[in-house]
């Protein structure tokens, strides 16, 4: 556990400290939630903490996904193509501790930045509506609890990839998961705000599959070895 956090103070401390990373975050945040809360306000809706909940869960998702996918590529790649990597493979640290520090740490900060937007948006919608815009029980409890076990997934499982194989690999594989997923998550989110309730269900269920595929990961982490690191780096 003591290598878990050496390497998760490590690799948030260098994320936090890439000044690029921050400006992207943010400008993504304001972006996006303007955007979205512009024309969440535009509607007027009815049940306004319903139409909130929904756009707060898929913008949430949407930049948590985003700024994982990108942080991932510096804490995982980067380091293979600069050979950063060695220097922890000598360490007694092991593979799996390197790979939950860094997803941990990746989880943590898009996370941050992913809440952030979402109090963003409700600030924006309730000074626009001129009340109280707050998203219902279910969505709160996505946003503290679910979304870093969903990010924890795209990060641990990019991580897990860029772990075990090449550079040519990775960049296939990189492209192919992310592009879907953010295209989706934009145009579900864009199609269904204010009109998609977000309820106990859906949350409940997101969670339970993102357990599981958390589970599935960290046990495949079984599968890497130092060897294998070493090779993929050409």
């Amino acid at each position: 556990m003591n290598s878990v956090i050496i390497v998760f103070r490590k690799e948030l401390k260098e994320l936090l400290g890439v000044r690029s990373s921050l400006f992207t975050g943010i400008a993504f945040a304001l972006f996006f939630g303007g955007v979205y809360s512009l024309r969440l306000t535009r509607d007027m809706p009815l049940a306004l903490d319903l139409s909130l909940g929904s756009l707060l869960f898929f913008l949430s998702t949407m930049i948590g996904a985003f700024l994982g996918y990108s942080s991932t590529s510096q804490v995982f790649l980067r380091e293979k193509m600069d050979s950063v990597v060695e220097t922890l493979l000598c360490s007694p640290a092991s593979l799996r501790d390197v790979w939950l520090g860094k997803t941990l740490a990746v989880t943590a900060f898009a996370h941050v930045m992913a809440f952030g937007a979402g109090v963003l948006t409700s600030i924006v919608t309730s000074a626009r509506m001129g009340t109280l815009a707050v998203p219902n029980a279910a969505v709160i409890l996505y946003l503290v609890c679910v979304l870093p076990l969903v990010i924890a997934c795209l990060v641990g499982a990019l991580g897990f990839a860029q772990l075990l194989l090449g550079m040519k690999e990775n960049r296939i594989i990189g492209m192919a998961l992310f592009i879907p997923i953010f295209a989706g998550l934009y145009g579900i989110g864009y199609t269904s705000t204010g009109t998609l309730a977000i309820g106990w269900l859906p949350v409940g269920i997101v969670a339970l599959a993102a357990i599981i595929a958390l589970c599935l990961i960290g046990w495949g982490t079984r599968f890497l070895s130092r060897e294998r690191i070493v090779t993929s780096l050409s």
